[in-house]
């Protein structure tokens, strides 16, 4: 809205408006003097009531809000939000992302309204500040159009334990986010060549033959790095063994491996940051359980909110239809 000085100036010109129409006795000669159309005169006419501050205008706000979320839905939002929030094994609180979050209203609560009520809501209630701006690149989205079509595959550093270093070897479907991992306790060949037996064992249990497998330039999967190197790495040795396509990512370029550094994002915000493990055969375990919540439970906002298991479902179903 304009500054109040303004609307004022704006009024007073309306009210001499209709001082000289009644002076004059003659409407149009004096919307033609000022500038303006009958229709507007009648308009002020109208609505004057022989103040200046009738001839005023109004906020343009409107004066119902039928759609505006009641305080029962706001003490859901509230509860919800208190629920799913989870304290790090370092004492952070680790709240539900925003779309996750709306998922499980709609999906638990029968809430009917949108992602951006649900932001609103947290806005007021005090749980989001202001919005930091910050330039984003904007990176071209793909996804593969069958399961298999490539397995992105990367290690993630996790915490030590009892003085031993240990490793997360991650690999999943670009098509289902299907995903297999494991732990070992350090990065070399022998485990990487493993972890690829491991994984191709995986996918077939599931029923999905991997054409292609991606990796970045760590010596763990090539020796694309050293050029005086000859021989055949045993990663890709394996690959060729069974007749696997080979892509190596630019170096410098993590964002290719962006499905594989998502997961690795994921396991970190909901398993690694949750709790302090004693030994490697309690991580192992949980990790395996945790692995099994992420295949065929946890919903995935990338596939309609579909879980990996169900996504893969669908398509094998889709597959398998025939049309006359």
């Amino acid at each position: 809205m304009q500054p109040d000085y303004i609307r004022r100036q704006q009024a007073h010109a309306r009210l001499r408006l209709i001082k000289d129409a009644e002076q004059s006795g003659n409407v149009s000669e004096a919307c033609r003097r000022h500038r303006v159309s009958r229709k507007t005169y009648y308009k002020w006419l109208k609505r004057y009531d022989g103040t200046s501050d009738s001839l005023m205008d109004r906020p343009r706000t409107p004066r119902s809000h039928p759609k505006k979320l009641s305080d029962g839905l706001h003490a859901l939002i509230r509860r919800v939000y208190n629920s799913k929030t989870k304290i790090d094994k370092h004492g952070n609180r680790r709240p539900p992302g925003l779309h996750r979050l709306h998922w499980l209203l709609c999906t638990y609560h029968g809430f009917k309204h949108s992602v951006c009520a649900v932001y609103k809501a947290l806005k007021r209630m005090g749980f989001y500040g202001p919005a930091k701006r910050r330039r984003r690149r904007k990176w071209k989205r793909y996804e593969r159009p069958w399961p298999g079509a490539n397995i992105q595959i990367d290690i993630m550093y996790l915490d030590d334990i009892g003085h031993k270093k240990q490793y997360q070897y991650t690999a999943i479907d670009e098509h289902t986010r299907l995903c297999y991992a494991a732990i070992y306790d350090d990065i070399s060949n022998y485990n990487a060549t493993r972890f690829l037996r491991d994984t191709l064992d995986f996918f077939d249990k599931h029923q999905i033959h991997v054409q292609q497998v991606q990796t970045d330039h760590g010596i763990e999967f090539t020796f694309a790095m050293f050029p005086a190197v000859t021989k055949e790495h045993p990663f890709e040795r394996e690959l060729r063994k069974g007749s696997i396509a080979r892509k190596l990512t630019p170096i410098g370029t993590p964002h290719l491996q962006g499905k594989v550094e998502r997961m690795h994002r994921i396991c970190e915000d909901e398993f690694h940051r949750m709790k302090f493990y004693r030994s490697t055969d309690e991580l192992e375990r949980s990790f395996t359980a945790y692995l099994r919540y992420y295949n065929h439970t946890r919903g995935h906002g990338s596939l309609k909110w579909r879980s990996p298991a169900q996504h893969l479902q669908a398509w094998q179903h889709d597959q398998c239809v025939t049309y006359d």
